[in-house]
This record gives structure tokens, C-alpha cells and sequence, in this order.
């Protein structure tokens, strides 16, 4: 009706049955362009809300948790701090950190959020978009990360103890972490410049070397250093590097000084390198 009013040159406003022709007749344009709307800002995860709060910087509450539950933020310098907190903002945007067998509260959140920004702090920011949420658990199970956005398991009691202890050279927060990143610039495409490709390679010959000199001491119960689990080592070195400095560059220098010059820091304050 609506139509065939247009087409006579008939006013179609003139009569309530030409008000409802314009509405049904734009009601189907304005449902499919919703429709493709809504698809992309899920496909692209470009959700609103998120948008809006990346301008807001990082609350009080969760700062003072900073100040008062993470040395490695306090060492920082004003500036650094700053940056630190926007990202540990963003990932808190980007990630959920979530339980069933918790109640995850703001510190817990904000400690998982700034254990994963520490790891990668020297380099361009990642937020293990590859992966889903991660779920606190009592006891450890197994990650997987082999599918997209597989969950990141982490036991809240052993990542409390391991944080507890900032010398023991146990951290299993930065060990599973180093492990989901290390996958994640192997698996996921927009990743896989997160490490430079040579400092990436530098890093892979000394594991290889080293592993070797582990084999040939006869203390391995493996014969063939490709049957050690690569992504494992990196977590337990990232661990020792940030937990326990002196003894792995005394013990490992080279090691050390290639893990240092990869993620671009350096706990001992040997070598400088400019941030992100």
C-alpha cells in the first residue's frame, strides 16, 4: 500500500495507514542491518562497553592492589608504572578471570591480570587473545591450549603460594603463563611477531644446546632433546629468570642473557632497553 502510494504521487502521510506503511515497509531494512551490526561487533569482539572503557584508566581499588601485592610494579619508575597500569586495565577487559570453586575477588583478578602483563612488559602488549577465559581451580589439571579459545587453568592456591615467595623460584602463575603465550605466538596468526624471529631463534639453539649437554650426562630419561616439551622449558625458565636471577645467570649466563635480550628486561638491572 505504502508503496503503490508512492508510486501514484499520493501524500502517504496523510492517513495512519500511510505511517504504518512506512513502518513495515523500513522495519525489514532496519532488522537486517541490526542483524549484520550486532554479527560484527561479535565476530570482531568490538563490544561497546569495552570500547568506552578503554579510556577510563585503572581504578583506585585496583591500584592500591598493585602498590600493596606486587613488587615488580612498585620497582617500577612513575612512567613505567603508568603504562603498566593500562595494560593490566586492558587485559582485564580483554580476559575474564572466573571460578566455580572461588569467588574470585578484585586482588585475584588484579594478580593473575599483572603476573601475565610482567612476562611481556618489555615487549608490544598481548592479551592471549587465542585463548578463552581463565578459570581458577583448586587443584592444577593440565592446559592443553591447543584450540582457539581453549580456557587457561590455573590453581588459585598454588599461584597464591608461588606469589607468596618471590625467591623460592616456584611461581606457577608466571609458568603457565609463559606457556599460553609462547603457544599463542606459535598458533595465533596476529601473534606471531611477539618475539623477534632472531632473539627467537637465539633462544631455541641454546634450549637445544643445552638440552643435548643434559642428555649426554646421562641424567635424562629421554634420548632425543625434541621429546623435551619446548613450550614447558620456557615456562619453567621465564620462572627462574624473574624468580630467582642471580642463580640462573650464574649458573646459565648465555641462557640467561638470551631470555633477557627476548623479552627485552632484565631483572638485574644489567641491561637497559626501552619499553614499549
Amino acid at each position: 500500500m505504502f508503496l503503490f502510494m508512492l508510486l501514484t504521487e499520493e501524500n502517504p502521510f496523510d492517513s495512519v495507514d500511510g505511517y504504518l506503511g512506512l513502518f513495515w515497509f523500513v522495519l525489514p531494512f532496519v532488522v537486517v542491518l541490526s542483524a549484520i551490526i550486532i554479527g560484527l561487533l561479535n565476530r570482531y569482539e568490538i563490544i561497546v562497553l569495552k570500547t568506552v572503557q578503554y579510556f577510563f584508566p585503572l581504578n583506585q581499588v585496583r591500584v592500591d592492589i598493585l602498590n600493596e601485592s606486587f613488587p615488580y610494579y612498585k620497582k617500577l619508575s612513575s612512567r613505567n608504572q603508568r603504562k603498566f597500569r593500562n595494560r593490566v586495565h586492558h587485559f582485564l577487559i580483554n580476559k575474564k578471570i572466573e571460578s566455580t570453586e572461588y569467588d574470585v575477588t578484585e586482588e585475584m583478578r588484579v594478580l593473575i591480570a599483572a603476573t601475565a602483563i610482567q612476562i611481556l612488559f618489555g615487549l608490544e602488549p598481548y592479551y592471549l587473545s587465542y585463548f578463552g577465559n581463565i578459570i581458577l581451580v583448586e587443584k592444577q589439571i593440565e592446559n592443553k591450549f591447543m584450540t582457539k579459545k581453549s580456557p587457561i587453568h590455573i590453581s588459585w592456591e598454588d599461584f597464591d603460594e608461588g606469589h607468596s615467595f618471590l625467591t623460592s623460584g616456584y611461581n606457577p602463575g608466571l609458568r603457565i603463563l609463559s606457556v599460553a603465550f609462547k603457544l599463542e605466538q606459535g598458533l595465533n596468526e596476529l601473534s606471531k611477531h611477539m618475539f623477534l624471529s632472531n632473539r627467537h631463534y637465539e633462544f631455541n639453539m641454546l634450549y637445544k644446546r643445552e638440552a643435548e649437554k643434559y642428555i649426554s650426562s646421562g641424567k635424562a630419561t629421554y634420548d632425543d632433546y625434541s621429546d623435551v616439551d619446548r613450550n614447558a622449558y620456557f615456562g619453567v625458565a621465564v620462572e627462574y629468570f624473574f624468580e630467582r636471577p642471580i642463580h640462573f645467570q650464574a649458573n646459565q649466563p648465555a641462557m640467561y642473557e638470551a631470555l633477557s635480550r627476548l623479552l627485552q628486561q632484565d631483572p638485574l638491572g644489567r641491561f637497559k632497553y626501552k619499553r614499549f
